[in-house]
């Protein structure tokens, strides 16, 4: 292992990291519904986006003190 790879190691260096957001959030929860726009284009619209936890509203950029994620995601 060459010793910018061991230092990379030890930091716990991320080249693409994954932001602590409630979107990542395994407690996250929200309702997705499909619609058929003007054109035949199909998009979807999240509506509820919720706390699983607390049960309140969120915004998918904010964070808090309870955040999980699974890894295996």
């Amino acid at each position: 292992m060459s010793r910018q790879s061991a230092a990379k190691e030890l930091q716990g260096y991320v080249e693409i990291p994954v932001a602590h957001v409630c979107a990542n959030c395994d407690h996250y929860l929200s309702d997705i519904t499909t619609t058929k726009g003007v054109f035949g284009c199909t998009y979807q619209i999240e509506k509820r986006k919720r706390c699983a936890i607390g049960g309140f509203a969120v915004k998918k950029t904010a964070s808090c003190d309870e955040f999980e994620m699974d890894t295996l995601k």
